[in-house]
């Protein structure tokens, strides 16, 4: 399922229009990016936790060279899936 696929799929179950579920959406992915770039997790009870990591400077190597080659410290999040979830997706 992509982005376009959720937006139909939220505005047929909600009852509204795809211009007002693209825009429920947006401002979710939104507000989800402004706390996890401060910092904070996003917690959706039952369905899982976005959390912020740091990853150190470590030393990567070019796979068509075999050359070392530095990969700079950054930020990336991890996602950890609720009960709930887990145990829908395993339902089927």
């Amino acid at each position: 399922m992509n982005k376009t696929d959720l937006i139909k799929s939220m505005a047929s179950r909600v009852g509204c229009t795809e211009v007002v579920a693209r825009q429920m959406v947006e401002v979710l992915m939104e507000v989800m990016e402004e706390g996890l770039s401060d910092g904070n997790d996003i917690v959706l009870q039952g369905f899982g936790t976005f959390r912020p990591w740091k990853q150190s400077f470590r030393a990567g190597r070019n796979p068509c060279t075999g050359e070392s080659c530095p990969i700079a410290p950054r930020t990336s999040v991890r996602f950890k899936v609720g009960k709930n979830l887990l145990r829908a997706m395993n339902k089927r």
